[in-house]
Parts: structure tokens; C-alpha cells; sequence
């Protein structure tokens, strides 16, 4: 299977493209200039894979929760690229792609994973995943109300942890076991959705998930 995967919800940009032999991948880190640079970036794996868009099987992106802004910049380019080349698409939630990223990187490891995002003004984007669970509730609250109902330890895994730890619960805390800074990537993107065996959606309906009103 071809496919090609954008992120674009954080501060990291993300492209990665799985020929069928390999999995390439491309980031950067200015989310002042993401939509600026991601459609060179996809380019430059495209040629450097020697493939054509229309050879591709589908386009994964990250559907949210995250920026609102980045998130209409990734849902924006792959309906796009899906419509100009009658591709499917398939959404898949950046919490989810940072919990495959943190089970990838704690392998010996059956604990269940938190997953959070920095969704600013002191609030987190965050879901619960339990073992081998893919598909969890995802919410937005204050940092403080962020509440484990299960008295198990788990690994914390995201993008916000180091600005916020101090506004935990003291009850949260103590079950936190590992902490991993780890941002949505578009590569654990395609992995997902091909473990899964995510089905993809068309151009039309395909929309980003904000989660919460405000803009951020």
C-alpha cells in the first residue's frame, strides 16, 4: 500500500509517505510557515520515492484535536490533493497517533497511556487509552480537572506536559509512571491507520475535529 500522511496541529510539521518498501519522512518546526513549506516538503518525498500522486492508495491526515489553524492547514491540503487526484482520505486523531508513538517507544511496557495536548489558556486536549485500545473519548478541560478515574499508573505521553505539571492533580501525578515528550507525527499516523485498518472517507466529508469553540 502507497500512502501519504500530513500534520500539521503543532508547532511540528509532519509528511511522511509509505511507498510499499519504506517509510519516509520530513518535518519542521515553524508553525509560522507551515503552509508555506508543506507542499514542497511533500514534493520532495514524492520524487525522492520516484512516485506520482495518482499512484498513491490514499492520503492519511491528522484530523485534530490541536492548533485550529494547523489543523485547517493539513485537512485543507489533503482535500486538495484528494480531489485533484481522486484519492480517499483518511482522518486519524493526533492523540491516538501519540499513543502509538509512545507505545513504539515503551514496548515492554502494558500500561495505558495519557495522552495530552497543549490546547493553551491553560487547558489540555487529552484521552485515555487503555492497552491496545486505539479509540478513546477525547476531551478539553483545565489542567487541574484532567482526572484518572482508574487507580492504575500510566504513561503521560504529549505536547504541553513540561508547562503544565504543576497544575496536575497531586492524585494524577502519583500515577504517572514514564513521562514522554512527544509530538503527533505523521509517520505514527500512517502506521495507525494501517494497523487499524482505518477506512478512508471522501474529500467532501472529510473534516477536522476541533473538540472546543474557542480558536486557538
Amino acid at each position: 500500500m502507497k500512502l501519504l500522511a500530513i500534520d500539521t496541529s503543532t508547532e511540528m510539521a509532519s509528511i511522511a509517505l509509505l511507498t510499499g518498501k519504506e517509510l519516509l519522512c520530513e518535518e519542521q518546526s515553524n508553525p509560522k510557515t507551515h503552509a508555506q513549506f508543506i507542499l514542497p516538503m511533500i514534493d520532495k518525498l514524492m520524487v525522492h520515492a520516484g512516485l506520482q500522486m495518482n499512484q498513491l492508495d490514499g492520503i492519511v491526515f491528522g484530523r485534530g484535536p490541536g492548533s485550529f489553524t494547523g489543523l485547517r492547514i493539513a485537512c485543507s491540503i489533503a482535500k486538495g490533493l484528494a480531489y485533484a487526484h481522486d484519492l480517499g482520505l483518511i482522518p486519524v486523531s493526533n492523540l491516538a497517533a501519540i499513543a502509538w508513538s509512545a507505545r513504539q517507544q515503551m514496548q515492554e511496557s502494558n500500561l495505558p497511556v495519557l495522552t495530552v495536548l497543549d490546547a493553551r489558556m491553560h487547558e489540555m486536549y487529552w484521552a485515555y487509552f487503555a492497552k491496545d485500545q486505539w479509540v478513546a473519548e477525547e476531551r478539553v478541560n483545565p489542567v487541574h480537572e484532567i482526572n484518572i478515574l482508574e487507580e492504575q499508573s500510566v504513561i503521560l505521553a504529549g505536547v504541553g506536559v513540561d508547562l503544565y505539571w504543576e497544575d496536575f492533580t497531586s492524585n494524577t501525578k502519583s500515577l504517572v509512571n514514564e513521562q514522554l515528550l512527544i509530538n503527533p507525527s505523521a509517520a505514527a499516523m500512517i502506521q495507525l491507520a494501517q494497523f487499524s485498518a482505518l477506512q478512508p472517507v471522501s474529500a467532501t466529508s472529510a473534516q477536522p475535529i476541533y473538540i472546543r469553540n474557542k480558536v486557538t
